[in-house]
């Protein structure tokens, strides 16, 4: 019988694997952390008498920045903020609070494009 050896993973293939894992670790946790506009909505119709819902303000700016801006909202939304998009992300991590002005912002241009979808395809 030929002895057959088993061959090891290279380094390269060894460290893109790791990179891999990595990555799909970070995606994850990012997933897990930001709730979308889809799971705020949800919410809201849970909440008891209609009250709104009960929402971290760095959480509900990340949901309605997502909803208006797509996947690149943080530079989209700090331009319209007329702020840096660094403070975007403090906001975010929890380095600083999110002032209440942005928060209402947020919530009149998101109502705002709601109207415009709205009357663009007939509903309102």
């Amino acid at each position: 019988m030929p002895f057959t050896s088993i061959s090891e993973p290279s380094v390269a293939e060894r460290r893109a694997a790791e990179r891999d894992r990595r990555i799909a670790i970070g995606r994850a946790a990012l997933a897990e952390a930001a709730p979308s506009g889809q799971t705020l909505v949800a919410e809201a119709g849970r909440r008891v008498n209609g009250a709104p819902p009960d929402v971290d303000a760095a959480a509900e700016l990340r949901a309605i920045g997502q909803m208006l801006y797509g996947r690149r909202w943080t530079t989209e939304l700090a331009e319209d903020l007329g702020e840096d998009p660094r403070q975007i992300r403090r906001w975010l991590s929890g380095e600083a609070r999110v002032p209440p002005r942005v928060v209402a912002w947020a919530r009149d241009e998101a109502r705002k494009r709601a109207r415009e979808i709205l009357r663009l395809v007939g509903e309102a």
